[in-house]
């Protein structure tokens, strides 16, 4: 069983519950050193190194292989994975490649609360498109 560190649209339970059919728990956390980042013209941030900085999370699991694979076909091509453990978890974070040719215009910090009131409606009925 695998699980997921989720700091963007994957904390929203509609979303994981869209992309994988079912519900899945998950578990609030705090991580200390990283902040979401806006990109321009997308509803989804991008996790960025600031030591300063707090971000809110969800560890959402425990997910099966299968589920684990589609969320990483689901994911943009500008990310990479890897595998941090927080709070005695083990999870797959996405961490962008910022010199990816594909990724867009940084912005300011990316919301959640934003997310859920302006975007998420739109997320949900465009979820592979």
């Amino acid at each position: 069983m695998r699980w997921l560190i989720a700091y963007g649209t994957l904390r929203s339970p509609e979303v994981v519950e869209a992309l994988l059919g079912r519900s899945v728990p998950a578990r609030p956390a705090t991580l200390e050193g990283w902040y979401p980042a806006e990109l321009v013209g997308r509803d989804y941030p991008v996790l960025l190194h600031d030591p300063a900085a707090r971000c809110e999370i969800d560890l959402v699991g425990p997910i099966s292989e299968a589920e684990h694979q589609l969320v990483t076909e689901w994911e943009d091509t500008f990310y990479v994975t890897a595998e941090w453990s927080i709070d005695g978890i083990i999870g797959t974070v996405f961490l962008p490649v910022l010199d990816h040719p594909d990724l867009p215009e940084l912005g300011g910090v990316w919301s959640y609360e934003r997310f859920r009131e302006r975007d998420l409606p739109t997320r949900l009925a465009h979820m592979w498109a």
